[in-house]
């Protein structure tokens, strides 16, 4: 979550509004820079549109770039009309990378008339700023204008910083009361029930002290209700709330709408942000996550030599708990000579601004030894959301990669990348003083951009390539790993990473040695015969619970409960080499009988009764079962001939007994045990 700071704090409120005005809006989704209506003054080279998310928005955004030079460089926004405007707040989110050394500001200011600037929020950098998200409240001489401007500036020594990102700046008369949806955090890949989690900003003049959340799933008519009252929220500061229902739904992709309502008891004045609608996928299993962590790096870095002589001995102590790639640039100076154009892709992919510079799973993170813990850490809180099983082979100069990979849950954009890397280099030696490099990237398979996917929940993928890596900077081809990764294409989240494992081979035994319905063998199970049919009586509503064992247990089995009765569950199972893929499936309905009524001629008594009972009416040889509440056979005769049926083993509870005659007819009645 994003920390609201407010860097002018509101003293007097002189005026209400009644709706929120919105005089400028800019998200740089025009991809032009200066955007329409904007210039920008001096160092308009320096400014440019990214196709990234640094700043804490969604791409693109604005970035400022280093420069060698001592000036002032502003990005001007067109003129707004506030005559009869008395304030006004300027919102926007920034991050700026901070190289070092100072001796430079960074700000927001504003004008009138095209006069002088009166900076409203300065910060002088001796690190890295945010990413944040601003709210400046602004009440000078310059609000109130015909031809009100305002500029986001620079000043000073610009080689001391690297970037300056920029994204979503609104300019805006307040409405007196507006809380903004700013949040919704429900993980959008869920295992099981969940809460609903999000944050409001106060965006009004007036302090928010109660309001109601309600979310709602598409195409399903309850819409749940929170309340949340005896709070302070003042304006321009954030709430976060947990909704009292959990979200619990079935497998499957729903888009869920998120709502604040009723804020202080009233209608809040600025409807237009107050809903999220987020798309929550309940996967279908999931196993331990993998970390994935990428290192660029140059044996031409100054920097590079200090992060890595912490970083390597770190990894080796953790090697058991990551995957490690690290792609060597080429720069500063001449770079690194290992360097290669699939690297660049790569580097280009993650928006990579200088060495030594950490992906941790998809996003930037601090090139130090706690933040790479943290991603280790999270990975093992997140869950992994797909299985891997891959097996490499060299021959002389060339390298054969196999995969299979099974997802937990339909994802579209999923990028499949096999990185071949060598686990030592020397021959790259630089100038930093590294001698010897770990884990360096050689080749990208099937290349740098990845196999792009839409994949199914529960169907494996397989993938073989061969290349010949005589034209790498392969050192020693007996020194060589692979590396698999499964992310995102678009947010670069990674979902799952793995060694490949060096001629290694996997068992192709899937199938089941033994099928359970709540706890009790499945009656003519055979491990090759793949569909069951159940009967359980009428007035069950509880699905039974259905498991099995793995005839070999280095195999996957993914247990689907049906969603109500009739309906199936079924078991995924899976080979070692998880490409061998077997679906069983147990289907369950309701036994065909008639209810207990006083005029039916066969009767079970005594009940209640402490265990043993009698059935009369029946005439002739019949067939007698008898279930629990939950489905499962606790007694079964296929010849019953008005014999005592001894039921003293089993727990108390109600029962069904089913009859069925001579001339196929079933009854069904209910029998109470208690003993």
């Amino acid at each position: 979550m994003k920390k609201v700071y407010l860097s002018i704090l509101m003293s007097i409120l002189v005026s209400l509004s009644f709706g929120q005005q919105v005089f400028l809006t800019e998200d740089f989704t025009s991809n032009q820079m200066p955007p329409n209506g904007w210039t920008i003054d001096n160092m308009a080279s320096q400014w440019s549109v990214q196709n990234s998310s640094k700043a804490g928005g969604t791409a693109p955004e604005a970035r400022f770039k280093w420069i060698n030079t001592v000036s002032t460089s502003r990005l001007i926004s067109p003129p707004m009309d506030l005559t009869g405007v008395d304030m006004v707040v300027i919102s926007f989110n920034h991050f700026l990378d901070n190289y070092g050394g100072g001796n430079y500001q960074i700000g927001v200011a504003t004008r009138s008339g095209n006069g002088d600037w009166n900076s409203v929020w300065e910060v002088a950098p001796n690190a890295n700023v945010g990413p944040e998200f601003k709210l400046l409240e602004i009440q000078n001489s310059d609000v109130g204008s015909s031809d009100f401007q305002i500029c986001f500036y620079l000043n000073g020594n610009f080689y001391n910083l690297d970037y300056w990102y920029l994204d979503d700046i609104k300019v805006f008369a307040p409405a007196n009361v507006d809380a903004q949806l700013s949040g919704f955090s429900t993980p959008e890949y869920v295992n099981g029930a969940v809460d609903i989690t999000g944050q409001i900003t106060n965006f009004g003049l007036e302090e928010i002290n109660s309001f109601d959340v309600e979310w709602q799933v598409e195409g399903d008519d309850e819409v749940h209700t929170s309340s949340f009252s005896g709070i302070s929220v003042p304006f321009g500061e954030t709430y976060d709330f947990t909704c009292g229902d959990q979200f619990n739904f079935p497998i499957g992709s729903y888009n869920v709408t998120l709502t604040v309502t009723n804020v202080n008891g009233a209608e809040d004045e600025n409807a237009s942000n107050n809903s999220i609608t987020k798309t929550i996928n309940v996967v279908s299993h999931t196993v331990d996550k993998r970390a994935c962590l990428e290192e660029f790096t140059s044996s031409t870095c100054s920097p590079c030599a200090q992060f890595n002589s912490q970083f390597v001995p770190w990894c080796e102590n953790h090697a058991d708990e990551m995957t490690l790639v690290k792609y060597q640039m080429n720069w500063p100076g001449s770079g690194d000579p290992y360097y290669t154009q699939e690297g660049g892709i790569r580097r280009q992919y993650y928006g990579v601004s200088w060495v030594p510079w950490l992906e941790g799973d998809g996003s930037q993170i601090e090139t130090s030894i706690s933040a790479a813990q943290a991603v280790i850490n999270q990975a093992a809180q997140e869950g992994g959301l797909i299985k891997i099983a891959s097996s490499f082979s060299v021959t002389g100069t060339e390298i054969t990669v196999n995969t299979t990979f099974v997802p937990f849950a339909n994802f579209e954009n999923l990028k499949f990348l096999a990185v071949v890397f060598e686990n030592e280099t020397t021959g790259n030696t630089g100038s930093n003083g590294e001698t010897s490099f770990q884990h360096v990237m050689m080749k990208m398979l099937p290349n740098a951009d990845g196999e792009l996917l839409n994949v199914t929940d529960r169907q494996p993928q397989t993938f073989t390539y061969t290349v010949d890596l005589s034209n790498t900077n392969v050192e020693e081809y007996d020194d060589l790993g692979v590396a698999i990764i499964c992310q995102n294409e678009v947010s670069r989240k990674i979902y799952q990473s793995a060694y490949s494992v060096e001629n290694g081979s996997f068992a192709t035994e899937a199938r089941l040695s033994s099928l359970t319905v709540d706890g009790e063998p499945l009656e003519g199970f055979d491990p090759d015969t793949y569909e069951y049919n159940v009967e359980l009586p009428e007035g069950t509503t509880e699905v039974p619970v259905v498991d099995g064992e793995l005839m070999d247990d280095n195999g996957m089995k993914i247990v689907v409960p049906a969603t109500g009765i009739p309906g199936t569950t079924t078991i995924d199972t899976y080979g070692e080499d998880l490409a061998t893929h077997i679906t069983y499936k147990v289907n369950f309905s309701i036994i065909n009988g008639v209810e207990d009524n006083a005029a039916d001629v066969v009767n079970v008594y005594p009940n209640p009764t402490s265990g043993k009972f009698y059935i009369s009416g029946v005439t002739g040889t019949s067939k007698v079962k008898v279930y629990s509440l939950k489905g499962s056979v606790v007694y079964e005769n296929d010849k019953f001939n008005n014999d005592v049926i001894d039921l003293s083993n089993v727990e108390n509870g109600v029962y069904f007994v089913s009859v069925t005659d001579a001339n196929n007819k079933t009854l069904t009645k209910k029998i109470s045990i208690m003993k």
